[in-house]
């Protein structure tokens, strides 16, 4: 809600048309009359309908505070942030160890980072999925406190990574490496996976480069999550976080610096929500539907 609140406050500070603080006020007040309502235990209690909806509205959320936070964008003309970055990139990516494994493993270790780039999308939902979808028994011996702790955890890390990349971002004006410099390392491969990546890109982004990435913090902070409770199916999590955050940096869609900084605030943002919670005796007494 702070969030949310905050960016409405600064959009009043934008030369933005009418017609578009108006509907930004109205979203604001609908987000906020929602939490509102699902943060209250009674509603939540007595209804078969509010408390799945309150255990995965956050995911929506994310989107909107994603579109709204476009809003701020500034591009610095200079590219100043970006020269540096890329010459980071330049030693990492055309290092002799990465042109060999590019070289040896083509087409399948491109299409490979190709794919969970395209999964960074899904990998937030399917973590929440596999804890939701934990058996009752299962529950009680990872989270004495119940599901409503589980789930709490979760989205707290999940948001405080995504919400912090979104909030800082507008400070850190940045080109995508693909656009600016169209340095896509290796050998070419089929492009097919590559087109679907870019036309969800065209239609769904706000066309600049988050640093730090949300990509990478989102994806981390569920794989930190859903290790906690389910920690084989958690490795593969880890895995495919790994696996997201290599692909933006080998497809161009983030520099390397972004995916190594989201990373470190998805780690942070699982061990500070792991201490709220650790220190809310009171948190789990919502009994889930």
């Amino acid at each position: 809600m702070a969030f949310f609140a905050a960016l409405f406050v600064a959009s009043l500070t934008l030369s933005l048309p009418g017609t578009t603080l108006g509907v930004l006020a109205v979203l604001n007040v609908i987000v906020g009359c929602l939490i509102a309502a699902l943060s209250k235990g009674g509603l939540v209690g007595r209804s078969r309908i509010a408390s799945p909806v309150r255990d995965w509205h956050p995911a929506l959320l994310m989107l909107l505070a994603y579109r709204e936070s476009g809003l701020f964008i500034k591009a610095d003309p200079a590219h100043r942030l970006d020269h540096l970055f890329i010459s980071w990139d330049q030693a990492i990516l055309h290092s002799r160890w990465v042109e060999w494994a590019l070289d040896a493993c083509a087409p399948w270790l491109q299409h490979y980072l190709e794919i969970f780039y395209l999964l960074c999308y899904p990998l937030v939902p399917l973590g929440f999925a596999a804890l939701y979808l934990m058996r009752a028994s299962i529950v009680a011996q990872r989270e004495p406190r119940g599901r409503a702790v589980m789930f709490d955890k979760f989205w707290t890390a999940v948001l405080l990574a995504t919400l912090f990349c979104y909030a800082v971002y507008p400070a850190f004006p940045l080109t995508p490496p693909r656009v600016l410099f169209n340095d896509v390392p290796g050998p070419t491969v089929s492009p097919l996976l590559r087109h679907m990546n870019l036309w969800l890109l065209d239609r769904l982004s706000v066309q600049v480069c988050l640093f730090p990435s949300a990509h990478a913090a989102a994806v981390t902070a569920t794989a930190l999550a859903v290790r906690a409770y389910r920690p084989r199916l958690g490795i593969l999590f880890c895995v495919a976080a790994l696996s997201v955050a290599v692909a933006t940096v080998y497809g161009r869609y983030h520099y390397a610096a972004d995916a190594v900084a989201g990373a470190l605030v998805g780690i942070v943002a699982f061990a500070v929500s792991s201490r709220i919670h650790r220190a809310s005796p009171n948190a789990g007494l919502r009994v889930v539907s």
